[in-house]
């Protein structure tokens, strides 16, 4: 009896021994599968998740590309010519990135604004699936996210660099992907984004000799999404905007409408004076 009480304790130590054994590692382990998950940090945003189900077959691409009425002062309607330099179907970093089967024609806007020596161009089609749409953006960055710079030839044909920086400042929705190609020697920056909206794909691009102002094509994707995605995006409905403006030789303010027209309701009719030439054009 005596004999199998030690032995039992030899046995009940070496369980104690074997359980601390256990309790410690799985610890370490424990402490290590938790450290990196609870040291990271993840940035906020205010991208929508909006739900291409239900967008797929409702979107018109017509609609989701830029128009005259949409750009501020200064922007006028460009060379066609540029449509063919559109991001659809484009390489990325060398990459070619396959535009999946589309039941639409690539409709395309361009413009130009004169002032900067910008463009802008704008395309949008429809593919067969909303699936295929978010894995064609899905694709586009996972291609420009596995290189910082590649190379082009010049007008000149010489090799300049292009280094890939950070493109617009917010993403709208969740499946987007924007960046910026900026020429190492000086000559141009394209910045880009990309966008799916149920089963259509969204491309901007802007280029010129620097990066667009702040917003410019933040404020352009809201636009769209305003007009193709209402109930997302502009579930009380889109309260005009008013520009207050003072029209020369006019007493009275003059409230632009958004689009051009002018709305003068409310304000006093001012006759011109009676010796008033016209306006020089």
């Amino acid at each position: 009896m005596t004999r199998l009480a030690a032995l039992l304790g030899k046995q009940g130590a070496r369980v104690v021994v074997l359980l601390v054994i256990l309790g410690v590692s799985g610890l370490f382990l424990g402490l290590a599968a938790g450290y990196p998950l609870s040291k990271i940090q993840f940035e906020e945003s205010d991208a929508v998740r909006i739900d291409q189900s239900q967008l797929a077959g409702e979107v018109d691409p017509a609609s989701a590309v830029v128009t005259q009425a949409d750009l501020p002062i200064g922007w006028e309607e460009g060379d066609p010519a540029l449509a063919g330099f559109g991001l659809l179907g484009a390489e990325f970093c060398g990459e070619e990135v396959p535009l999946p089967t589309a039941l639409s024609d690539v409709e395309t806007a361009v413009f130009a604004n004169p002032g900067d020596a910008s463009f802008l161009i704008v395309q949008a089609v429809r593919l067969d699936r909303w699936q295929s749409a978010k894995t064609y953006v899905d694709d586009v960055g996972s291609a420009v996210g596995e290189c910082e710079q590649f190379y082009r030839t010049g007008l000149d044909g010489s090799r300049v660099q292009v280094d890939i920086d950070d493109g617009t400042s917010e993403p709208p929705i969740t499946d987007y992907v924007s960046r910026s190609f900026v020429a190492q020697d000086g000559e141009s920056v394209q910045t880009w984004s990309m966008m799916a909206v149920g089963d259509v794909v969204v491309a901007m691009l802007h280029g010129g000799p620097a990066r667009p102002p702040e917003g410019f094509l933040s404020e352009l994707e809201d636009k769209i999404l305003i007009r193709v995605d209402p109930a997302d995006f502009a579930p009380g409905g889109v309260a005009p905007t008013t520009t207050s403006t003072t029209v020369a030789g006019d007493v009275t303010g003059t409230t632009v409408l958004e689009g051009g027209a002018a709305d003068e309701s409310g304000t006093p009719t001012v006759p011109p004076p009676a010796d008033a030439a016209e306006p020089g054009n």
